[in-house]
């Protein structure tokens, strides 16, 4: 059994791929996992994306455009969260970041509210959850999370095995898929590579690689 964690810029471009790879590489080997998204912002992580969309040559809003459609993403998620569960919430999320993924400058103020509708969720219900102080605890109980395990970058991926939160890894940035394999891969399969897999899971604590 495995608990991912996957720390994400709520539309950023690498974190839908990050999100895509983990799920397809889970229903790919039937691993006994279960994933959990942890959305995050600050202005860091935005300008990060601002630069890796310039870099894959896309056509990229004005920062402050930015800035307000990712806190919106925040906001949305944590009330849908609330209002509907963390199925529900990783759902829109990740709808919005594959619309968003190619082209964010695809953004506008209404597509939010699209998305919602889409998944047949109520609009005027989550807003209502919105206006309240539920919204803020959620946020600050992420960033809290982020902040316990020295969360810097999105996307990250903390990976604990067996549901034992005394062990396990962190990875910043994109993952190659076989080495995703050879960390998901069932315990079975692992007697072929014991040294790799072992390493990652030695420490009592999160090890970086």
């Amino acid at each position: 059994m495995y608990e991912i964690f996957i720390f994400i810029n709520p539309i950023g471009i690498y974190c839908y791929d990050i999100e895509k790879q983990i799920q397809d590489t889970i229903k790919e080997l039937d691993v006994d996992a279960c994933y959990h998204f942890v959305p995050i912002t600050n202005i860091n992580a935005i300008k990060e994306d601002v630069f890796r969309r310039r870099k894959e040559s896309q056509n990229v809003i004005e920062l402050s455009k930015y800035t307000m459609a990712t806190t919106r993403a925040l906001q949305d998620y944590h009330a849908i969260k609330l209002t509907y569960g963390n199925k529900k919430a990783r759902k829109f999320i990740f709808t919005l970041q594959q619309k968003l993924c190619k082209d964010c400058s695809q953004y506008n103020i209404e597509l939010p509210g699209q998305v919602i509708d889409e998944l047949g969720l109520n609009l005027k219900k989550i807003n209502s959850v919105k206006d309240g102080d539920y919204i803020n605890d959620s946020i600050h109980q992420d960033q809290k999370l982020a902040e316990q395990w020295n969360i810097t970058k999105t996307p990250t991926t903390v990976i604990f095995k067996e549901n034992d939160e005394s062990c396990g890894i962190l990875l910043e940035g994109t993952l190659k898929h076989d080495d995703l394999v050879s960390l998901l891969i069932p315990e079975r399969k692992i007697i072929e590579q014991p040294s790799f897999y072992d390493k990652m899971f030695s420490n009592n604590h999160l090890r970086l690689i």
